[in-house]
């Protein structure tokens, strides 16, 4: 019978010993190697007292992560906590120690901030979150805009070897790491740290799993809640040695010169004792009497701190002392009471367990925010953030300063200022600001519409379409519309919206069939307007044709007005046939304020027109002018415009461009109305000073063309012609792609026709000649005056090119 007790008990033991594999990669003095280091040893005490049985593998952290991955480990260690690991892993709650990252430099090297690393080379290791994680050395080295060259390595040793044979300039790892490691090779530690991280222990989702680092997390805490336990003695064990550094030797030299001279005055002090005393005697009185008063001073010092204490205490704003490592040692009522936690609960406990899920981000930032402000001494108000507390988000600014804790030890000192009040203005004042803004936009676009009254408006569709809806939008009713106009026996749709306008505009409309109001705002009903369209229409297949192209309405808002003698424009809104609304006087308003629009735009389209064919004529009657001093007959100016017409169809240019160096590059040479005569008809080669004077053409042509953008491209013509694309051409000495197209396509055209005509002082070239001299060069011309893709155009299309010349030609 005990036989059978002690086999169920020792059953029950082995089943009660939990296994886990932990993955852990080589950071000294916190992991050495499988069996020693500061973290191995405080886990296998824990695993020791709850019957956990564990196990260790060393990899790169690279490697560890994917092994956990694969789930050939359980858990990795020592890990920061972040957001995208916190997604695919569990992490333990207890950190078993606190880090931040540390800037070493190669032997040699100087650098007096972080604007020094412009273009050097940082080792950083793969996974590392000092190097990608949030605030790590990739985000400041962005946020400071500068350009470095990261080489991602597979641990810290590697680091630290690379700087040694200064194949890197530089290089981050954890600040034990560097304590530790940095005496075996030829590396600086420099004064730059960031990003303060908590060491946890990572492992995969799993219950079971849980339940083990939960028991793990309980032991971690006691044991850093008592002062002499195993985890300060293995602290100690590992880390004051790092931490502390070796006396030197000048220090232990002096201290010996120190101790001699002390005995030497002890001598000499014994001598003058007797002297002295009566001074001392004298000097007793005046001591006790400076005695009393410090202890007045005392007295009123401790009255004013608890005057000060009291002060904090009834301040409205959350107040609250903490050490470097989150322990709270003082809050006020005000911090207690925003977080519905008793005053004396709070004091000793660690701000990572009350903030957990409040801020995550709050604790990472607070923890940077501290390491600056004990290191440089800040202080005041350093960032704004927000708390959700029972369903309500809360703004805060917090100001912070260091202060002198009983022990000595430095504490900051943390106030929140309360800034909801303010923000929730500001965010309520944006929203207004919004809707000013799309009420603005209608007010802008209504002003660019009246704007477009004075301009040159080649896209009349165009214009019309952007019109209609923007009437439609602004509408409180209207669904869709159209423009049209009746010229002569003609009825033409301009533009159309919800009806199918290009249908309507194939469709051949007589002028009867529109309905006219007599310069009147009329409304019709759907049925009315359907009535009257089976009536007017004569033709049985354009009306099926026409009631199929337009939507049915319920309602339909139409004005004519007369624009010339021949020609009048309606303008229609329409309601759907389902819709509940009808026109509005608003809708009427808007209607009539846009038909003025429309018939101005059309009556002022039709004057400029005239104006300008007008212009254009007398332009090219000057154009001849000019030309006829060197071409008499004139040819050459249309065959420059036909040329150039050819080339930009092939170059594939917008067809209003091609229009527009057809129409304008005949007067490409219009400024030499302005040149001399004398050296216009001079027939031998022009001096330097003449050819200077006859290079001012370019820039004369600006006074008959002016600055009128409808002559805009044929004013780049005109000054830009002479310019060369590999540069040295006049007036500005342009290159490449700085030239206008159109002033490139003429050059060309220019060169060729100038070579091919016979002219007082050289006779003329045939076409394959000049393109021998075009594509080869000689001393008058080279192949790099010329856009590249010209010169193939050129080369391709030669033939049809050399047929456009023979056309034009005397």
């Amino acid at each position: 019978m005990k036989k059978l007790i002690f086999l169920i008990l020792i059953i029950i033991f082995n089943i009660s010993i939990f296994s886990i594999t932990i993955g852990l990669y080589k950071a000294p003095p916190i992991v050495i190697d499988e069996n020693s280091g500061f973290f191995n040893d405080i886990l296998k005490k824990i695993a020791d007292n709850n019957n956990i049985q564990l196990k260790f593998v060393i990899d790169s952290q690279k490697n560890l992560i994917e092994k956990l991955r694969n789930g050939e480990i359980d858990a990795i260690a020592p890990l920061a906590r972040t957001p995208e690991r916190e997604k695919e892993f569990d992490f333990n709650k207890e950190p078993l120690f606190f880090e931040w990252a540390v800037l070493y430099v190669r032997e040699g090297l100087h650098l007096n901030s972080i604007l020094d690393l412009k273009n050097l080379k940082i080792g950083v290791m793969k996974t590392d979150v000092f190097y990608t994680g949030e605030n790590g050395i990739k985000d400041i080295i962005d946020d400071f805009k500068i350009k470095v060259n990261f080489v991602e390595l597979d641990s810290y040793e590697e680091i630290f070897e690379l700087l040694d044979k200064k194949k890197i300039d530089a290089g981050v790892v954890p600040r034990f790491f560097g304590l530790d490691e940095e005496k075996f090779y030829n590396v600086k530690k420099t004064s730059m740290i960031f990003k303060s991280i908590g060491g946890y222990i990572m492992y995969k989702k799993d219950n079971n799993l849980g339940k083990y680092f939960d028991l793990i997390d309980k032991e971690l805490r006691l044991l850093k809640e008592d002062n002499n336990s195993y985890y300060y003695k293995m602290f100690n064990k590992y880390f004051e040695p790092v931490v502390r550094k070796e006396t030197p030797e000048w220090v232990k030299t002096f201290i010996i010169f120190g101790l001699i001279l002390i005995v030497l005055i002890i001598s000499l002090s014994y001598v003058y004792s007797k002297l002295l005393k009566v001074k001392i005697k004298s000097r007793t009185h005046l001591l006790n009497e400076t005695l009393e008063k410090l202890k007045e001073n005392y007295n009123e010092l401790k009255s004013s701190r608890n005057l000060i204490e009291e002060i904090v205490e009834l301040s409205p704003n959350p107040i609250y002392i903490k050490t470097v490592d989150q322990k709270i040692r003082f809050v006020n009522t005000s911090f207690a009471k925003f977080l519905n936690i008793e005053k004396k609960d709070l004091i000793g406990k660690d701000l990572f367990d009350i903030f957990s899920g409040l801020n995550n981000k709050l604790l990472e930032d607070s923890v940077i925010e501290d390491i600056e402000v004990i290191q440089y001494n800040k202080k005041g108000y350093i960032n704004t953030f927000d708390v959700i507390m029972d369903g309500k988000t809360y703004y805060f600014k917090d100001y912070k300063t260091i202060i002198n804790l009983n022990n000595g030890e430095k504490g900051i000192l943390v106030l929140w200022m309360d800034v909801t009040e303010n923000i929730e203005y500001q965010k309520k004042l944006e929203k207004n600001n919004v809707e000013l803004e799309k009420i603005n936009e209608k007010l802008f676009e209504m002003i660019n519409i009246v704007n477009m009254l004075g301009t040159n408006i080649e896209d009349l569709y165009g214009y019309f379409d952007y019109l209609l809806k923007f009437a439609i939008k602004l509408s409180d009713s209207a669904d869709y519309g159209s423009i049209s106009i009746s010229r002569g026996k003609e009825w033409k749709f301009i533009s159309a919206v919800g009806h199918d306008i290009n249908v309507l505009r194939e469709l051949k409309l007589k002028s009867e069939y529109m309905i006219q109001t007599g310069e009147e705002l009329k409304i019709f009903t759907g049925e009315e307007l359907s009535n009257y369209n089976n009536m007017i229409f004569d033709d049985e297949e354009t009306k099926n044709k026409f009631f199929k192209a337009i939507k049915k309405t319920k309602e339909i808002m139409i004005a004519t007005t007369g624009i010339s003698k021949d020609r009048i424009l309606s303008f229609a809104l329409d309601i759907d046939i389902n819709s509940q609304k009808s026109f509005t006087e608003n809708d009427k308003l808007i209607f009539k304020a846009f038909i003025n629009i429309a018939k101005t735009i059309l009556s002022s389209k039709m004057n400029i027109d005239v104006v300008k064919n007008a212009y254009l004529n007398f332009a090219n009657k000057l154009a001849l002018i000019a030309e006829t001093h060197d071409d008499i007959t004139g040819q050459h100016i249309y065959r420059v415009g036909e040329l150039s017409y050819y080339i930009a169809q092939k170059l594939g240019l917008p067809e209003d461009k091609i229009l527009e160096i057809k129409e304008f590059s005949p007067l490409h040479d219009i400024g030499k109305i302005f040149i001399p005569l004398e050296i216009l008809n001079k027939n031998s080669r022009l001096t330097d000073e003449e050819f200077e004077i006859m290079k001012k053409h370019t820039i004369y042509a600006e006074r008959l063309l002016g600055n009128d953008p409808y002559f805009e491209t044929a004013l780049k013509i005109a000054l830009y012609h002479h310019e060369k694309y590999n540069g040295g051409g006049y007036p500005f000495n342009l290159k490449g792609n700085q030239i206008p197209i159109e002033a490139q396509i003429v050059s060309l055209v220019d060169v060729y026709d100038a070579l091919r005509s016979k002219r007082p002082y050289k006779d003329a070239l045939s076409h394959e000649e000049v393109m021998k001299i075009i594509l080869n060069g000689d001393d008058r011309t080279s192949p790099k005056d010329f856009n590249p893709l010209l010169l193939d155009i050129l080369k391709k299309y030669s033939e049809e090119i050399k047929k456009i010349y023979n056309t034009f030609s005397d």
